[in-house]
C-alpha cells in the first residue's frame, strides 16, 4: 500500500518543531509518526506538507491525517475505506482514498464516513509528551519481535515489564525500573553506570545516557543523542545533547540541539496554575490544559551553561541562549542572547555551526537543509523585527 501522510490545517499549531519537517516525521514513543503508520498498515509512507520541504507529494493509494495516533478502531475504518470515500471525525479529515491531495477542492464531492469512536490527535508540540509513555508501551511489541537480547549481569531490574534489548547494547551497573512500562534499549545504545532508569523508556540507535544520569518514565531518546543530569518526560528528536547536570522535564528537543552545562529548566509554575504556551497560529500565548510543561525547542538551537529557562519556553529554529537571568518565554527562530536582549542570528554563522556540528557524527549539512534553513531565516523575519 502507499500512504500519504498530510499534514492537516493545523500544522502552524505545532511550529517550531515542523519548520524543518513534515509532521509525519515528528518523533515520539521509539520511531516517527510516519513508521508508526508504516506498520501498521504495512504501508509505504510518503508526506504531503509545504513545498519548501517536499515540492512535489508522489502518488498514493490511501491518506491519513498525520497527526493521528493509529487505534485498532481507526485502523480498521481506514482499511475499509472504498475509492471516494473520506473518514471524518467531528468534521476534522481523517483519511480519505480518490483524491490526490487534501486540498479541500479535491475532496469535497468524496462520500462522507464519520467515525465515531475516541481519536487522539497530535495538535500542539506540547501533545507529543503528554503521550508519549502511552507511545512507548504501544512500540515495545514492534520491538519486541527483533531486539531478543539480554542485559549485562551487573545491571539491577525491577518491575513487570520488560527490558527490551538490542544488538551491540552497552549497559553496566545501572538500575532499570520497569513497574510502569517497558524501557526499550535500541542496538548500540550505552548507558554507563550508576544511571537510574524507569520505564516506559526509550534509549535510540547510538545514544548515551551518561553516568548517574536520573531519567524518568515517557522519556524517548532519539538517535545519536546524549543525555545526563535529570530528565522526566522528555522527548529528544536525535543529534541532540544535554550531556550534564540539570533539569529538563515534560519537554520537546529538536534535532541537533546542544544544552549547556547545568542547564534548567522549569516545568510547573510557583503557583502550580495552568500553564500558557506560544502558539504561533494565533501570535499569542495560549493555554496548554496543563500544570506541568517545560521548554519546546526548535532543531539546532543551543544554550550556554548555567542557562535558566521559564515554564514553558518555547524556542525556534537556530537559536543560541546565553546570558544570566530567564529569557523570554517566546524566543523567534534565528534569534541569539538571553535576559539582556536579543539580536538575529546571521545566516552564514548558522549554517557554518551546522555544517561543524554536523560533521562531528560524520554527517553532511546538505544542500537541501540549507536551503530549507534559509527559508525558514528569510520567512521568520517578521517574527524578529516585532521581539528584537
Amino acid at each position: 500500500m502507499r500512504l500519504c501522510l498530510f499534514d492537516g490545517p493545523n500544522r502552524t499549531d505545532l511550529l517550531p518543531l515542523v519548520y524543518t519537517r513534515p509532521v509525519a516525521d515528528l518523533f515520539m514513543g521509539g520511531m516517527t509518526l510516519a513508521k508508526r503508520w508504516e506498520h501498521v498498515l504495512d504501508a509505504v509512507a510518503v508526506a504531503e506538507t509545504e513545498a519548501y520541504l517536499q515540492p512535489k507529494t508522489p502518488s498514493f493509494d490511501v491518506a491519513v491525517l498525520a497527526g493521528c495516533l493509529p487505534s485498532i478502531d481507526l485502523i480498521k475504518a481506514i482499511k475499509q475505506l472504498k475509492e471516494g470515500q473520506k473518514l471524518l471525525y467531528n468534521d476534522q479529515l481523517l483519511a480519505f482514498r480518490g483524491a490526490q491531495s487534501s486540498a479541500a477542492d479535491k475532496i469535497n464531492a468524496l462520500e462522507k464516513i464519520s467515525f465515531s469512536k475516541p481519536v487522539t490527535i497530535i495538535r500542539y508540540p506540547w501533545d507529543l509528551f503528554t503521550h508519549n509513555a502511552q507511545a512507548i508501551c504501544d512500540d515495545a511489541t514492534f520491538f519486541e519481535e527483533t531486539h531478543n537480547n539480554i542485559l549485562h549481569d551487573s545491571n539491577q531490574h525491577f518491575g513487570k515489564h520488560p527490558v527490551i534489548v538490542g544488538a551491540n547494547v552497552s549497559a553496566l551497573a545501572a538500575t532499570f525500573n520497569t513497574t510502569q512500562g517497558p524501557v526499550i534499549l535500541d542496538d548500540d545504545a550505552v548507558v554507563m553506570e550508576g544511571s537510574l532508569l524507569r520505564g516506559p523508556l526509550y534509549v535510540g540507535k547510538n545514544s548515551v545516557i551518561k553516568m548517574g544520569a536520573k531519567v524518568y518514565g515517557g522519556t524517548s531518546l532519539g538517535e545519536n543523542s546524549k543525555v545526563g543530569g535529570e530528565l522526566n518526560n522528555v522527548i529528544f528528536f536525535g543529534n541532540s545533547n544535554k550531556g550534564h547536570d540539570g533539569f529538563l522535564g515534560n519537554a520537546v528537543v529538536g534535532e541537533w540541539c546542544n544544552l549547556g552545562a547545568a542547564t534548567d529548566a522549569s516545568n510547573l509554575k510557583n503557583d502550580y496554575g495552568e500553564v500558557r504556551a506560544w502558539n504561533y497560529t494565533q501570535q499569542k500565548f495560549i493555554r496548554t490544559g496543563l500544570q506541568f510543561c517545560g521548554p519546546i525547542i526548535g532543531d539546532h538551537s543551543k544554550t550556554a551553561i548555567h542557562t535558566a529557562l521559564n515554564t514553558a519556553t518555547v524556542i525556534g529554529v537556530c537559536c543560541n541562549i546565553f546570558s544570566t537571568g530567564f529569557p523570554r518565554a517566546y524566543v523567534p527562530s534565528f534569534s541569539r542572547g538571553g535576559a539582556q536582549g536579543f539580536a538575529e542570528n546571521r545566516l552564514d554563522k548558522v549554517l557554518e555551526t551546522a555544517a561543524t556540528v554536523m560533521e562531528r557524527r560524520a554527517k553532511d549539512l546538505s544542500e537541501s537543509s540549507k536551503l530549507v534553513l534559509t527559508y525558514i531565516f528569510e520567512n521568520t523575519k517578521s517574527f524578529r523585527q516585532s521581539f528584537l
